[in-house]
């Protein structure tokens, strides 16, 4: 098994290759956006709330990072609605696919059964309160 292929973990949980090289991007990204912007990394762990060193784990893609530290740095960003968006359930293709078969093909009219009266009685009244208001 190559080092590519090998699964780490971190605070015992399991961090897949996949899932590494992504939270890398990410960081990588977050650090582009970041100097374009020309905020210097202290000012902006400053305005997010955390500290540098935890800035530069951010920025090194560690999966250690907390949700909150990453939105932070995007809301600082200007870009929270990208978090927000992240699991939009209108924008899941596979989620609205399966959404999609589970829709029955037909769908049958339901009928409400009348309640028969008994042969050897007739239908009475209904009786009314003491307004005199018949009720349903």
């Amino acid at each position: 098994m190559t080092a590519e292929n090998t699964v780490r973990t971190t605070k015992g949980s399991v961090i897949y290759p996949q899932v590494a090289r992504t939270l890398a991007k990410l960081g990588r990204d977050i650090s582009l956006a970041r100097r374009r912007r020309r905020i210097a990394a202290e000012d902006f762990a400053q305005q997010m709330g955390v500290s540098r060193a935890t800035l530069h784990r951010l920025e090194n893609g560690d999966p250690g990072i907390s949700l909150n530290t990453l939105t932070m740095a995007m809301f600082v960003l200007g870009r929270l609605n990208a978090v927000s968006e992240l699991a939009d359930p209108t924008k899941d293709d596979v989620g609205m696919m399966l959404t999609r078969q589970e829709a029955p093909r037909r769908v049958q009219r339901v009928h409400a059964a009348r309640p028969q009266p008994k042969t050897n009685e007739t239908p009475s009244e209904p009786e009314a309160d003491d307004n005199g208001y018949v009720g349903f």
